[in-house]
């Protein structure tokens, strides 16, 4: 039972130093991951089964499945992502996290909402993404004054 990280990277055709760029995780930490000679903490399976939109058992090797089939199970997805959306925000808001680590969750976020969102919530979850990155511009020209 191995971990499906670089099946997933290179279906993706994304490079380690990308992948690090966009989930933070460190290149050596996942060089380590996917060569199974260290197990992520359960904060970096997370971090890696939202950037590719899988389950973290689908990514630990553990679940056939890699992602929702059923209208409601696409539904769980969306609103996960909108929990998440909401936690990085008010992360943020308290200065548990930087704007930067936080415009970075979102825009993961967006990518994820963008292969499962539904037609008609288009307009609102964009509209909630401009929010967000109004507040963090805002909040960040804030500290620099």
């Amino acid at each position: 039972m191995r971990n499906r990280i670089r099946e997933l990277r290179v279906e993706k055709n994304i490079t380690q130093a990308q992948l690090a760029s966009d989930t933070g995780i460190s290149q050596q930490s996942l060089s380590q991951y996917e060569k199974e000679g260290r197990k992520p903490k359960i904060e970096a399976w997370q971090k890696l089964a939202d950037y590719f939109d899988v389950s973290v058992g689908y990514l630990q090797g553990i679940e056939a499945k890699a992602g929702p089939t059923s209208e409601s199970e696409h539904q769980k997805a969306h609103d996960a992502i909108w929990e998440g959306m909401a936690k990085t925000l008010r992360a943020a808001s308290i200065g548990t996290i930087g704007w930067e680590e936080a415009y970075q969750d979102l825009k993961r976020y967006q990518r994820k909402s963008d292969e499962l969102r539904f037609e008609e919530k288009q307009e609102t979850q964009q509209r909630m993404f401009d929010l967000a990155l109004q507040t963090f511009k805002r909040r960040d020209r804030n500290e620099k004054e």
